[in-house]
C-alpha cells in the first residue's frame, strides 16, 4: 500500500511541476485516502489548490497538515503564503470597490491566522496590514464602529502605522467622535507631515469640537500642501464664517479681545474678507486702540471704496487720535458717497466750524462765475466742544465724550445742555452718582429744564430701590438746609483736584451764597482763582477766609503764593500761559503740608517727574513656572514709583491678544504717589488646546491721553505648556 500511496504522490508532484493542477489534485487526494496522516500529500494538495486560486480548499489542506505537525516548516510557509493570497485578493476587491467581498476575504485571512497564529512566525506582521485594510473596507461600507475596532487592532500591533491612525481618525470624525479623532490624526501627521487628507480631517474634527483656532491652522496647512484642494477651500470658508459669526457675538457682548481674535482668524483664512476687516476696525475703535482701528478700516476701504460705514468709523478713529484734519477728510469722503449720510454730517458739524450742509451739494458749474458766499461766523468754543461730545456720545466713545462736555462746561459754567449730556453719558456708563450730580447742576442753573428732570427720573429708575426706613417726625422749621451746601463743597473740591478750575469756582460760589461763613469755600475759591490766573480775585477770596479764621495757616500760605505768582507774571512777559506756578517753589516747604493734608496738589506741583518700574511674576497652581493648557493663573505686576506723582496710567500689553490665552486688561491706575507701590493681578486662562510655546510679552506703562509716552517697560517670557498630543 505504501508503494501505491507513494506512486500517487509522485505522480501528483509530476503534474504539479508540469503545471497540470487539475490532474495533480486527484493524485494527492488518492494518496491521502490511502494514508490520512500523509502530511506531505496534504501540503502538496494545498499547493495545487493555491495555484488554482481555490483558497478555501487550500486553507482546509494546510490546516489538516498542521494538525498533524504544528511545527512542520513547509506547512507553516504554506500558511503564510495562503494568508498573503487572502490579503492580496482582499486588496483587489477593495480597489474594485467590492467592499463586502473585501471584508469577507480579509476576515478569512485573519481567521486563518487566528487558528494557526501560534505557529506562524510572521502572523503579527501580516495581521497589522490586514486589520488596516479591513478597517478601510468597513469605512467604505460606512460601518464605522466595525472599522474602528479593526483599526485599533492594527495600531495595537504597530503604534506607528500611519494609515491605521489616519483611517481611525477619519472613522471617528464620520462617527461624530471628534475628540477621539484628533489624537490619531495628529499622530498620522507627526509620522507623515505631508499627508494632506490628515490635515483636512483634523480641521474638520477641530471645527466640530469648537476649537476654531486649531481648525484654522489645520485647514491652512492643507491648502499649503495642495492649493487646489476644493474640499479644503469649502471647509476654510465654513471655518471663516464661524470665526466671523463668533466675532460678531463677542462684539455685541463687549468681549472685545475675543472679538479681535475671531475677526483676525477669519482674515487669516480670507485676507480680502471686507466685513471682517471693518468689524475688526470697529472693535479696535470700541477698545480705543485707535492706531489699529485706522489700519483695519483703511484696509476695508481699500477693498471697497464705497463702504460708507468704514469711512465714518475711520473718521472717528482719527478723532480718537486727535487728528482732526484726517477726521474731516474721512467724513467728507462719506458725503461724497452719500450727501444725506447723517452720522458724517453730524460729525463734520461738530469738528469743522466752517462746515455747512451746502458743502455736500453738487458743486456749481464752472462755466459761469458764481458769487462767493460769506462764510458763517465760527461757533463759540464751548459749542464746538459740546457738539464734538455729542458725536463721541453717539459713537459710544464715552471717555472722549466726557472730556469734551467738561471742556464745554469749563468755558461756560452755565451750559445746561452740556451738564445734561454729561449726565446721560455717566448714566450709560452706570456711574449714577456722577450722573445725578450733573443733572442737579443743570437744574440749579435752569430749574425748568425738562431734559434735566427727565435725566433725574431715569437715574432714579436705574437705582435699586432702598429698603423702607422709619423716619422720625421733625418740625420743618428745625431741618437745616445743609445738604446742598455739603454736596456743592464736595463737588468743588473734586473739580479742583481734577483741574476743572472754572467748575470748582462756580461750585464754591454757590456754597458761599448759601453759607457766607464757610471758610473752606472761600479758601477753595481762592485756590481756583489762583489756578486760572485771577490773582486779585484769588487774594480777595483768601482774605475772606482769613477774616473768618485769622489763624487759618493754609490761607496765609496761599496769600504768599498769590503774591509771588503776581510778581512773577509782572516780571515775565510771555505770550502764552506757561509755567504759571513756578513761584510755588519759593514756598514749597509750606505747600507740602497743605498738599499732604488735603491731597489737592495740582499736577504742576511735582517738580520731579514720575519714575516707574515694573516687576512681573507668574503665580500658577501647578507650581511649574508655566501656564498649562486648561489652567488659570495670575500674572502679578508690582509697579513702583520712586519719582513724582503719576496720574492716569494705562497698562499696555504687546501683543494685545495671545492665541489660546484669555485675559482681561487691567484697570487704569488713576494716581500713583511718590515712593508708593501698586500691586495688580491679571488673571490668565489657557484653553484646553493651547499650543505649547514661549510667548514674548512686552508690558508697558503709558499715559491714557497719549499711549506713545512710555513711562516704563518690561519684557516677560510666558511659558505655555499645551496638552499632550
Amino acid at each position: 500500500m505504501d508503494a501505491i500511496k507513494e506512486a500517487h504522490y509522485n505522480l501528483g508532484i509530476a503534474y504539479l511541476e508540469a503545471g497540470q493542477y487539475d490532474r495533480a489534485v486527484p493524485e494527492f487526494e488518492a494518496a491521502i485516502k490511502l494514508d490520512a496522516d500523509f502530511i506531505g500529500a496534504h501540503c502538496a494538495l494545498c499547493r495545487a489548490y493555491l495555484e488554482q486560486n481555490a483558497l478555501e480548499k487550500a486553507s482546509a489542506s494546510v490546516k489538516a497538515a498542521l494538525r498533524l505537525d504544528a511545527t512542520h516548516q513547509p506547512a507553516l510557509l504554506l500558511c503564510d503564503t495562503l494568508t498573503q493570497a487572502y490579503y492580496n485578493q482582499g486588496k483587489d476587491h477593495l480597489n474594485a470597490e467590492r467592499y463586502t467581498e473585501a471584508v469577507s476575504t480579509f476576515q478569512k485571512a485573519l481567521t486563518l491566522n487566528a487558528d494557526l497564529g501560534r505557529s506562524s512566525q510572521v502572523s503579527d506582521i501580516d495581521n497589522k496590514h490586514i486589520y488596516a485594510h479591513l478597517g478601510v473596507a468597513y469605512i467604505r461600507l460606512e460601518a464605522y464602529q466595525a472599522a474602528i475596532d479593526a483599526l485599533q487592532n492594527a495600531i495595537a500591533l504597530d503604534a506607528d502605522l500611519v494609515d491605521a491612525h489616519y483611517y481611525l481618525g477619519y472613522a471617528y470624525v464620520e462617527q461624530g467622535s471628534h475628540d477621539k479623532a484628533i489624537p490619531h490624526l495628529e499622530r498620522a501627521i507627526a509620522i507623515a507631515p505631508n499627508l494632506k487628507r490628515a490635515h483636512y480631517n483634523l480641521a474638520r474634527a477641530y471645527r466640530e469640537s469648537g476649537n476654531l483656532e486649531a481648525a484654522t491652522h489645520a485647514v491652512t496647512e492643507t491648502l499649503r500642501l495642495d492649493p487646489n484642494y476644493q474640499r479644503a477651500h469649502e471647509l476654510a470658508n465654513s471655518i471663516k464664517q464661524a470665526h466671523y459669526n463668533r466675532g460678531i457675538t463677542y462684539l455685541n457682548d463687549e468681549r472685545y479681545s475675543e472679538a479681535v481674535t475671531a475677526f483676525q482668524n477669519a482674515i487669516t483664512l480670507d485676507p480680502d474678507f471686507t466685513t471682517a476687516h471693518y468689524n475688526l476696525g470697529l472693535t479696535y475703535l470700541k477698545m480705543e486702540t485707535y492706531s489699529r482701528a485706522v489700519d483695519a478700516l483703511q484696509k476695508t476701504i481699500t477693498l471697497d471704496r464705497t463702504y460708507k460705514a468704514a469711512h465714518h468709523s475711520l473718521a472717528l478713529a482719527y478723532l480718537g487720535q486727535q487728528e482732526l484734519g484726517k477726521a474731516r477728510e474721512a467724513a467728507r469722503e462719506v458725503l461724497k458717497l452719500d450727501t444725506n449720510y447723517q452720522p458724517a454730517r453730524s460729525l463734520l458739524e461738530a469738528i469743522d466750524p466752517g462746515f455747512t450742509p451746502a458743502e455736500t451739494q453738487t458743486p456749481p458749474s464752472l462755466e459761469t462765475e458764481q458769487p462767493v458766499k460769506q462764510q458763517s461766523p465760527l461757533k463759540p468754543r464751548q459749542e464746538t466742544h459740546y457738539e464734538l461730545g455729542i458725536a463721541y456720545k453717539n459713537s459710544e466713545m464715552y471717555t472722549e465724550a466726557i472730556a469734551e462736555f467738561q471742556k464745554a462746561i469749563g468755558l461756560d459754567a452755565n451750559f445746561v445742555a452740556a451738564y445734561v449730556s454729561l449726565g446721560e453719558v455717566y448714566l450709560e456708563m452706570g456711574q449714577l452718582d456722577e450722573a445725578e450730580t450733573a443733572a442737579n447742576a443743570a437744574l440749579r442753573i435752569d430749574t425748568n429744564s425738562e431734559p434735566a428732570r427727565q435725566l433725574l427720573d431715569d437715574i432714579r429708575q436705574a437705582r435699586p430701590a432702598p429698603p423702607p426706613q422709619p423716619q422720625p417726625i421733625v418740625p420743618a422749621s428745625s431741618i437745616p438746609d445743609t445738604t446742598d451746601v455739603k454736596r456743592e463743597l464736595e463737588r468743588g473740591l473734586v473739580f479742583l483736584n481734577n483741574g476743572q478750575y472754572l467748575q470748582a469756582a462756580a461750585a464754591f460760589k454757590r456754597v458761599i451764597k448759601a453759607d457766607p461763613s464757610s471758610i473752606e469755600a472761600h479758601y477753595g475759591l481762592g485756590q481756583a482763582y489762583l489756578e486760572i490766573g485771577a490773582f486779585d480775585d484769588a487774594k480777595s477770596a483768601t482774605e475772606e477766609a482769613l477774616k473768618r479764621n485769622p489763624s487759618h495757616q493754609s490761607a496765609r500760605e496761599l496769600l504768599q503764593v498769590i503774591q509771588f505768582a503776581r510778581n512773577r507774571e509782572k516780571n515775565q512777559r510771555i505770550r502764552k500761559k506757561v509755567l504759571r506756578y513756578a513761584a510755588i517753589f519759593a514756598i514749597i516747604a509750606l505747600g507740602i503740608f497743605v498738599a499732604i493734608r488735603f491731597d489737592i496738589l495740582p499736577s504742576w506741583w511735582n517738580a520731579a517727574p514720575p519714575n516707574l518700574s515694573i516687576n512681573v511674576s507668574l503665580e500658577e497652581p501647578s507650581k511649574n513656572k508655566a501656564l498649562d493648557a486648561g489652567e488659570t493663573a495670575r500674572l502679578r505686576l508690582k509697579i513702583r514709583n520712586s519719582g513724582g506723582t503719576a496720574r492716569n496710567i494705562r497698562i499696555k500689553f504687546d501683543p494685545t491678544f495671545i492665541t489660546g490665552i484669555d485675559y482681561k486688561p487691567p484697570d487704569i491706575i488713576s494716581k500713583l504717589k511718590k515712593n508708593s507701590t501698586e500691586n495688580i493681578a491679571v488673571e490668565m486662562s489657557a484653553s484646553d488646546h493651547a499650543r505649547p510655546r514661549t510667548q514674548s510679552l512686552k508690558i508697558q506703562l503709558v499715559l491714557v491721553e497719549n499711549d506713545k509716552t512710555i513711562l516704563a517697560s518690561k519684557n516677560f517670557s510666558l511659558e505655555i505648556r499645551g496638552a499632550r498630543r
